[in-house]
């Protein structure tokens, strides 16, 4: 998802708002104060996926291991089992 853009001065007339939308509906904006500087708005949750997912991926095993699986769900090579005896 590509982040909506609005400058600083928006985001300050319409804080709450822009806050709502990113926390309830998952927006992602980019804000521009100045060329240059420039900060992302994200859902905390989805910033600790990102940082989640950026941490499997940086181990080349762990990474060939999530592509082979995702290349199996995507030809249907699954199996549901149930998982209720592994959670806390």
């Amino acid at each position: 998802m590509k982040p909506q853009p609005i400058v600083f001065q928006e985001l300050g007339n319409n804080l709450s708002g822009i806050f709502d939308r990113v926390v309830q509906r998952h927006e992602i904006f980019s804000v521009e104060k100045a060329p240059g500087q420039t900060v992302v708005m994200l859902d905390a949750d989805e910033y600790a996926g990102l940082l989640e997912t950026l941490y499997l991926l940086s181990n080349p095993e762990n990474a060939a291991r999530l592509q082979e699986g995702m290349a199996q769900h995507r030809t249907g090579q699954v199996k549901e089992i149930d998982v209720t005896a592994y959670l806390d």
